[in-house]
């Protein structure tokens, strides 16, 4: 191994061991990790202004809160009064363009409601943490496999613009770890979950974190960034490593309301 690959294993170990113990204990460890992450994510998101870019970061940070925090029938409101602030930010400042606007809502929004997701699952304490696992095999399950395999096995690029590096051998034998991780996972522990369910997660999550995973490098070759953050060495930023999840944790919310569990 490597020294690059085990400064990456050895963060990606510590990123485990913090996270796994505060959503297992759920309750106010979870609430803080939540916010840090939310914190983590708005700041990143403002990185790119030139200017006030630390008060861009307080306002997107004061955003995700109200998105994951107030009354389900409140939250029209607090998206579109966010959408006006930044736009009226955007007409004061000629340093800022339309598309950083658009950048810090997308990532702001997208922050808040997959927090407003996890928080869902929390409804009921006793199987969340087994829920959550469930998504994160899915997801990072199908990214681990698509490494390795892409690694190993490719050789035909799958969306050179949007990402050079990913094949189509990757995607594939990701998308396969992904399924057959969580469906096993799924069966051994989260029995309480209807089978349908589980079943529907286990064959869609794979493929929505991987458009997650691709939608946000989009974003990266848009703004000619390698990474949208440095907070984890070798793996870039916050919103570098929950970029499928938070696609995964919306799209399983989306699956719980069709199956009446939200």
């Amino acid at each position: 191994m490597n020294k690059k690959m085990l400064i990456k294993t050895l963060v990606a170990l510590g990123m485990i061991a913090v996270v796994v113990p505060c959503v297992y204990i759920g309750g106010i460890p979870t609430q803080i990790l939540l916010a840090l992450i939310g914190l983590a994510c708005a700041y990143e998101s403002a990185a790119l202004f030139d200017t006030n870019k630390y008060v861009m970061g307080l306002l997107g940070f004061a955003a995700v809160i109200g998105l994951y925090t107030v009354p389900a029938s409140h939250l029209a409101a607090v998206i579109a009064l966010w959408l006006v602030v930044l736009f009226a930010i955007e007409l004061f400042d000629e340093r800022i363009t339309t598309d950083l606007v658009a950048y810090m809502f997308l990532m702001t929004v997208l922050t808040g409601l997959a927090i407003r997701c996890v928080q869902v699952l929390y409804q009921d304490p006793k199987t969340a943490f087994y829920v959550l696992i469930y998504i994160a095999c899915a997801c990072f399950g199908c990214d681990t496999g698509a490494y390795f395999f892409g690694v190993f096995f490719g050789k035909h690029k799958m969306i050179p613009r949007v990402s050079p590096n990913k094949t189509w051998e990757g995607a594939i034998g990701g998308y396969a770890t992904g399924a057959v991780l969580s469906f096993v996972f799924g069966m051994l522990f989260c029995a309480h979950l209807p089978m349908g369910l589980r079943i529907a997660g286990s064959l869609i999550l794979p493929a929505v974190a991987q458009l997650g995973d691709l939608s946000f490098s989009s974003i990266k070759r848009r703004f000619g960034i390698k990474d949208l953050g440095n907070l984890f060495p070798g793996h870039g930023g916050m919103l570098d490593r929950v970029d499928s999840i938070i696609f995964c944790m919306m799209v399983f919310n989306g699956l719980m309301i069709l199956w009446g569990l939200a």
